[in-house]
């Protein structure tokens, strides 16, 4: 299983992400916050399935751009698969010929722009040689992670929550897991924050990981830029030997 942590800059090899998308084995991503400034297009024209974890902007804010630049007339298209919250939200706030052209509307069976699929909490669904099983996190908005399992490996995406429990225990019973990418938004000194908008902090971070009864990779991710530098080194305090921190632009294979 290959995954890669599109770049949200463009042009900038940097190592902070503004907006959030991971690409599987070329054809799946999940979350579409930068996905439609992905290059080359060709990149693009690849992804053939997303998965939304919740409606805010740094996760969807590409995706109007990338259904655009990928549409070419004919029976195929791409299927963007999300709660019942984040399905809502797009027809309702992003394609309403305000915002963006209503591509839902124009979307005719043999000239789809896309596709909308409802996906529940607990319920796989089998896309591209991917078992892809959506979980509850705990966030302001309705939000999914995601245990991903491949044909040599699994992962589980755990990004934008507070502490939480259900997606661990499925996690725990997944044959092959080799990764966990989980969120740590803001540092120690904001743990206010990090409770009021329902995001972790190094310390809440460590707690989580305790929870994972799997001999995995721990992937940081969602570093808030504004605290990057001492979310980082309070990362690292925590002597994790299974740490990495997740940089834009990174490829991992497992």
């Amino acid at each position: 299983m290959k995954i890669r942590l599109i770049q949200s800059s463009i042009g900038d090899s940097g190592s902070q992400q503004f907006l959030a998308t991971y690409v599987i084995d070329d054809t799946v991503a999940i979350d579409a916050g930068c996905l439609g400034f992905m290059s080359p297009v060709d990149d693009q024209r690849r992804i053939e399935h997303i998965f939304l974890s919740h409606s805010h902007i740094d996760h969807i804010a590409s995706l109007p751009i990338f259904v655009d630049n990928v549409y070419v007339p004919g029976p195929d298209c791409v299927t963007i698969h999300g709660n019942r919250e984040v399905l809502d939200c797009l027809r309702s706030h992003i394609f309403n010929d305000r915002i963006w052209p209503d591509m839902v509307q124009l979307s005719e069976p043999k000239t789809a722009f896309m596709e909308l699929v409802e996906i529940e909490h607990g319920k796989p669904v089998e896309v591209n040689g991917l078992k892809i099983t959506p979980v509850e996190l705990d966030h302001i908005v309705p939000t999914l992670g995601f245990v991903i399992e491949g044909q040599d490996a699994s992962i589980v995406f755990v990004s934008d929550t507070s502490p939480t429990q259900a997606i661990w225990d499925l996690a725990n019973q997944t044959p092959n897991l080799k990764a966990a990418f989980l969120e740590a938004s803001f540092p120690n000194s904001m743990a206010w924050l990090a409770d009021r908008s329902k995001h972790l902090t190094p310390e809440m971070f460590n707690e989580e990981t305790k929870k994972l009864q799997r001999d995995a990779t721990i992937i940081a991710v969602h570093i808030k830029p504004a605290f990057e530098d001492a979310i980082i080194a309070e990362l690292k305090m925590l002597d994790l030997p299974n740490l990495r921190i997740g940089r834009p632009g990174q490829r991992y294979e497992f």
